[in-house]
């Protein structure tokens, strides 16, 4: 159901870009990939409630409740403009319905200047925000992603946020609701509590009469609580360096035969050896942080010196694994490793990057007992003392034969790799039909038969967009390979579509 949710999403987003080419416009970058990423969705209610007024104590200006919230977000802005600049946030806004303001960005400026612009609505109902909140994030990044909400209404959502049709998110976050107004006292009295229900988060406040700065008090003090900077420090040697890690690292938390266990990286991050990459291949990964150097000291800044003339060895290791592609083992805790590697995105930038193992000595089953490794033995040597190079037997094959799609940028891949060949009908005619063959068997493998209907819907549409000057062999491929893909025979695993014979 995932897959089939991604793939109607995906069409979608197809037929209303169709005259921009094949791009999918939500995909932030591979960043998200790797699971090194952080969001936040700030939610705004427009109710009809938000338009009171309220007088300002410290000013004597009086203000809607809505621009309390925008003096709030601004505040949660310039707090992850100077801490937390890799933070991706996006903005929804609702009422009796739920839309999308902005999509995740690092922007902040754009969010500052988009809340200005808003129009009250009617009534307040929350369930059309968890369901939109977990479309967006599964849409764009993960629900694998940890992501944060944070819910800007007004007091009566003590009552509306504890209705029983509420579902928690679909992805590992808490929602953080500010209520502003007076009656928020109201509710709050009568439940006394501030959890959600569900564990989906709590209720936190500002105090009353209602200011500016007991608004931005509030948001500065979430900031706090959830944007904690994690500091450690790298070590090799007596090679050192103070590093960030972003995002912050959860704790691990295993349940035992008789207790649950917790573990907690250390504030030193101790490399113990170094292994070839081609051996460490795709282990288990608990979560995946950047490895930043720390920030230069003020008065490095105020002496005006480029950071490229500070020596950090977090730098020397990068460029070492990146020159030699080898992975640093690291040991984060007592029996916890994670690997230290230098990762490309699709912008060919290059990070280190932290992947951070489950727990115990046997997190690579291939390599044993991670205790247990040693150096490499030397070479055994010819009598002319020269080394004697070892030359592999059998060349690795990177084929795959097999088609996996567990997770949406799988699919997408697989279908772009269609289009791309088709274009360039009648050159790739062969590689085309052969890409489509293999889609559409693993599809009828999986049962995602509603695939191949998609596929035909793609090949037609792109087949009426094609640009002038384009060989007419290439629409009669598409044409002939979206009338196949809807008959009967298409969904036998055995028949193969073969290309249109066009004398």
């Amino acid at each position: 159901m995932d897959l089939l949710l991604t793939f109607n999403t995906f069409l979608h987003e197809k037929l209303d870009y169709k005259n921009k080419g094949f791009v999918n416009s939500t995909t932030i970058d591979s960043r998200s990939k790797t699971g090194t990423i952080m969001a936040t969705v700030i939610a705004i209610d427009l109710s009809v409630s938000m338009i009171k007024k309220i007088k300002n104590p410290e000013t004597n200006e009086t203000y809607t409740l809505l621009q309390f919230a925008e003096h709030g977000i601004n505040t949660l802005l310039d707090y992850l403009a100077v801490h937390s600049r890799l933070e991706l946030v996006a903005v929804v806004t609702f009422s009796h319905t739920c839309d999308i303001l902005c999509s995740f960005t690092r922007d902040y400026e754009s969010i500052k200047n988009k809340i200005t612009h808003l129009d009250f609505q009617t009534d307040t109902h929350y369930p059309p925000v968890i369901q939109t909140i977990n479309y967006l994030v599964h849409r764009e990044l993960s629900n694998s992603i940890t992501c944060q909400v944070i819910m800007i209404t007004d007091g009566n959502c003590y009552r509306g946020l504890r209705q029983p049709d509420i579902t928690p998110f679909l992805f590992p976050g808490k929602l953080i609701v500010v209520p502003l107004g007076e009656v928020s006292t109201i509710y709050k009295n009568n439940y006394n509590s501030n959890e959600l229900p569900n564990g989906m988060g709590y209720i936190t406040s500002p105090e009353l009469p209602l200011t500016l700065s007991k608004v931005a008090k509030v948001f500065e003090k979430i900031a706090i609580e959830i944007y904690v900077p994690c500091i450690a420090m790298l070590q090799c040697g007596h090679l050192k360096s103070d590093v960030h890690l972003i995002p912050p690292p959860m704790p691990y938390t295993k349940a035992a035969d008789f207790e649950i266990m917790t573990y907690c990286i250390s504030n030193e991050l101790n490399i113990i050896g170094f292994l070839e990459s081609s051996k460490v291949e795709c282990p288990a990964t608990f979560s995946r942080h950047f490895v930043l150097p720390q920030q230069f000291s003020d008065e490095c800044i105020e002496s005006n010196s480029k950071s490229s003339q500070i020596p950090s060895f977090c730098v020397l290791l990068h460029d070492a694994l990146k020159a030699e592609n080898m992975m640093a083992l690291c040991q984060l805790n007592s029996n916890w490793f994670g690997l230290l590697v230098s990762w490309v995105d699709n912008k060919n930038k290059s990070n280190l990057i932290l992947i951070v193992l489950e727990p115990g000595t046997n997190a690579i089953p291939w390599l044993g007992d991670i205790q247990n490794l040693t150096l490499t033995p030397t070479e055994t040597e010819t009598e002319n003392n020269d080394p004697q190079i070892k030359k592999l037997s059998n060349k690795c094959s990177y084929n795959q034969p097999q088609l996996v799609w567990i997770k949406e940028a799988s699919l997408q891949t697989d279908i772009h790799r269609i289009l791309r060949q088709a274009r360039k009908i009648p050159d790739k005619v062969l590689s085309f039909y052969k890409e489509l063959n293999r889609i559409r068997k693993a599809a009828i493998a999986y049962g995602f038969k509603d695939l191949l209907t998609g596929i035909a819907n793609l090949l037609e549409l792109e087949c009426s967009n094609l640009p002038e000057g384009t060989h007419p062999d290439c629409a009669l491929q598409l044409t002939h390979a979206a009338m196949v893909l809807r008959k009967p025979w298409a969904m036998d695993s055995k028949y193969t579509l073969s290309p249109l014979i066009i004398k």
